[in-house]
């Protein structure tokens, strides 16, 4: 293969857990970069190909522009030759803020406010009192110029209210009455405490036969006036407890309310409180966040926010409409924008994406759903001799929605462009021109060139697990389908939730049960709203919204959601730190001769806490440089060398290692250098999720979210050998190769095996297929899904039943593994 011209050649490339790795990657061709998770694939694709690319563009702009751009790390290689211009669709920038909308992700609302400013102006009966020009800021309600006035575009506010708080009246305060009392730490109770000997209330009496002004400083307040409040509270490093007093006024429930909501710091926080508020609509533009113009232009017949308000595929039809309601000179305009802004619709629609509205908030999108919009954004444009980088395209896709990406990606290469995407599904891998296998293992295990070539040649090769399972037919999974019992059953009765709509859902206790269906047939609500939050409100004593009612014959104590919502935002969290095994690895090294001597305790190998770290970079290891008008620089801190410890610290030694070498051991290592009766459970529990290769001190910012899964699976595995309880994935597959799939799976049947409930839902039919029960949800998205179309073993299924039903059935067709039955009481 050639050079420069033909191929992209990367020589000793050493970005990460990469071994001075070289490849020749061909242009103009669909390349898929293939291989266990944790691999080197993204090392070497995104972080040194892609990095490198993004560097090269970044030095031709001024050192003034810089400034305000962060720019990728340098990556670690020795050169890089024939490297064309990239886009990627990046899977780990998250979309957190709630004005993030599908629109704005797309780019379609640039597009419509374009549209809006533009064409309506030159109709024949423009009224010249909204203004002769227009500007597309005006239709943006991010922009002062296009927000609304009075609520600054956010639509309304979140408000909460006594009766959101207090669900049932006729129970004591601190005994039933509030869900959100019930969560309330020392400080609030005791708060409550004081108001009740301030207003002679007794807390044993029901809520609603409380005295007026009670009640009232509850929700509302005490307005200036302080409360004396007295409590004991637990040190979270010592864990000595002390007596705290404090004296100030209080806000009031509702206020505390309004005020963690707003300052939620992501989804699955916010989402601790959306029980307790609802959103209010600004009087002044009636929730719709734009200012006058806005609300006021037509074009179409359509205002800007009843087209937001609508389904990409409503949407879609109104501008394939556009050209016949418009003027001469409008129909002229029109031609410079409505053709980018029908492409862009129309390849949501095709990417299956066409049931969601314009206005829904990014961070409500599903991790498919998401990735989608990120691929339709990129893939619109009319570009050739462009490597585009896709990060997984297939993740969370139905089988129906993959082929269709296929064809996009075929067209992208069609066009003249290199297609360069990280993939673990092996259809798309087979659809490849080219396949880069990286491994053979993951971490320090991995990082070397594997196999690379045709997808048929890859699957010849022996030491690769890629092209095993390009040449393994039929399921993927390996699994023996457990019998379900029919006097152990979860049940919900009347749900009624968003667009989900059922008489009665069984779910088996013992089992792994998976929901399937299309993108936005509604499985993810049963799966969060109907069955999680059932069970947990059960559990608190509450009544679920939207639930009818919940019941269980079984062991059923606990119930946790293990998503892939980040463990920390900060580079002091880490395995270690998450899973409470840095605390037992301190304890060991603060048991030893050598610390005593020193007198040196559990908390002096922190290096969260003074005491022990190094102070000059308080832990962290390195330390900032102020650029001036150039970002900011980290270097490594010249007193600890990176080390994070005091010189005393490290001369403390356990087992020939110091604190920072221990946290630089990979799990594995860990397990047979630490094996302690302590910290054997959890780093048992950790390997069994296939996170061996992972560092205990590796960063939380740099983990994925499949890993960050995987660590709270791993805390689920130590809880549930305790005491049986609920365990609810959305997509727990995403991002994981086959191999890493079969880990994960095993970790499940040990859940199931240990009495636990494992609730999952997967558009990988090959997990669906050896699951011991499904849920199929459809038939359709949005507004025409949301029924359950079967509830019962995959056995039983009938092809006909639904979209997914067929791909099921052929996979379980060609299984041969045991069937599951339902056994009679």
């Amino acid at each position: 293969m050639g050079t420069g011209e033909h191929a992209i050649e990367v020589v000793g490339a050493r970005t990460h857990n990469l071994d001075d790795l070289t490849v020749s990657v061909p242009k103009g061709r669909v390349v898929a970069f293939t291989g266990v998770s944790g691999s080197g694939k993204t090392s070497l694709l995104i972080d040194t190909i892609h990095a490198e690319a993004q560097l090269r563009y970044l030095e031709g702009i001024s050192p003034f522009v810089r400034q305000f751009i962060t720019p990728r790390d340098r990556p670690q290689v020795t050169r890089i030759e024939g490297l064309p211009p990239t886009l990627a669709v990046d899977q780990r920038t998250p979309a957190r803020s709630p004005r993030s909308t599908l629109a704005t992700v797309t780019g379609v609302g640039d597009y419509l406010g374009l549209a809006f400013a533009r064409l309506p102006p030159l109709a024949r009966d423009w009224d010249p009192t909204l203004g002769a020009v227009l500007k597309p800021v005006q239709f943006n309600p991010a922009m002062p110029e296009g927000c609304c006035a009075q609520c600054r575009g956010s639509g309304g506010r979140a408000r909460s209210a006594e009766a959101l708080l207090i669900i049932e009246p006729g129970r004591p305060l601190l005994d039933g009455a509030s869900p959100w009392f019930a969560m309330a730490r020392a400080p609030e109770r005791a708060t409550v405490q004081a108001l009740a000997r301030r207003f002679a209330a007794d807390l044993g009496r029901p809520w609603r036969e409380q005295p007026e002004e009670f009640r009232r400083a509850v929700l509302h307040g005490t307005g200036e006036q302080a409360v004396e409040i007295a409590y004991e509270a637990t040190m979270k490093k010592s864990g000595t407890t002390v007596g705290v007093r404090d004296s100030r006024p209080w806000p009031g429930a509702i206020a505390e309310a309004e005020r963690l909501y707003r300052g939620a710091a992501g989804p699955a926080v916010r989402a601790t409180y959306e029980p307790f508020v609802r959103n209010e609509p600004c009087a002044a533009c009636e929730g719709t966040g734009l200012g006058v113009v806005a609300r006021t232009v037509r074009l179409g017949g359509r205002r800007l926010h009843e087209l937001l308000d609508r389904p990409v595929e409503d949407v879609l039809g109104w501008a394939e409409g556009l050209a016949a309601t418009l003027g001469p000179a409008q129909g002229e305009a029109a031609q410079a924008v409505l053709p980018a802004l029908r492409a862009r619709l129309r390849l949501l629609v095709r990417l299956g994406v066409g049931h969601v509205q314009l206005s829904r908030p990014a961070p409500t999108l599903s991790g498919g759903e998401l990735q989608r919009a990120r691929v339709a954004a990129q893939l619109s444009t009319d570009l050739s001799g462009v490597a585009f980088v896709l990060d997984e395209p297939s993740a969370g896709l139905h089988p129906a929605d993959k082929a269709r990406l296929g064809e996009l990606i075929e067209e992208l290469r069609g066009s003249g462009n290199t297609v360069l995407m990280i993939e673990h599904d092996p259809e798309l891998i087979s659809r490849a021109d080219w396949v880069i296998d990286v491994g053979p293992g993951a971490g320090r295990g991995g990082g070397r060139l594997v196999a690379q070539g045709a997808p048929r040649e890859i699957a010849a090769v022996p030491e690769s697990l890629t092209g095993r399972y390009l040449a393994m037919p039929g399921g993927r999974v390996r699994r023996a389908r457990r019998p379900v019992r029919a006097d152990r059953m979860l049940s919900l009765t009347d749900v009624d939730v968003r667009t989900v709509r059922a008489d009665r859902i069984d779910i088996p206790l013992g089992a792994l049960t998976c929901l399937t269906g299309v993108s936005g047939s509604g499985k993810s609500t049963l799966l969060m709203d109907g069955v999680a939050g059932a069970v947990q409100a059960r559990l608190d004593g509450t009544s679920a919204p939207g639930v009818g009612g919940v019941d269980w014959t079984g062991p059923l104590h606990w119930a946790t959601v293990v998503d892939q919502e980040p463990i920390g935002r900060t580079p002091r969290s880490n395995p270690a730190t998450y899973t409470k095994a840095f605390n037992l690895i301190r304890n060991l090294f603060a048991g030893t001769d050598a610390a005593a001597r020193r007198g040196l305790t559990a908390g002096s190998f922190s290096f969260n806490s003074p005491g022990g770290r190094c102070e000059p970079c308080t832990g962290y290891g390195v330390r900032q440089v102020d650029m001036n008008f150039l970002p900011d620089v980290w270097v490594t801190c010249d007193v600890c060398d990176g080390r994070r410890f005091g010189p005393e610290v490290l001369a403390v030694t356990y087992q020939g290692l110091a604190i920072d070498e221990v946290l630089d051991l990979t799990i594995d290592e860990a397990s047979e250098l630490l094996d302690t009766p302590a910290l054997r459970p959890v780093l048992t529990a950790l390997r069994r999720t296939g996170l061996g290769y992972m560092r205990l001190g590796q960063s939380a910012t740099v983990l994925s979210g499949g890993e960050a899964q995987r660590l709270k699976l791993a805390a689920a595995l130590t809880k549930g050998a305790r005491q049986p309880g609920l365990v609810v994935l959305d997509e727990p597959v995403t991002g994981l190769h086959p191999a890493d799939v079969q880990v994960l799976v095993d970790a499940f049947d040990v859940l199931i095996a240990a009495g636990n409930t494992v609730v999952l839902a997967e558009h990988d039919l090959h997990l669906a297929a050896a699951a011991d029960w499904l849920v199929d949800m459809g038939p359709g998205s949005g507004a025409a899904g949301g029924s359950v179309l079967h509830c019962g073993p995959p056995d039983v299924l009938r092809p006909d039943s639904g979209p997914t039903a067929g791909y099921l059935c052929g996979l379980l067709a060609g299984r041969g593994a045991p069937t599951a039955s339902v056994d009679a009481v």
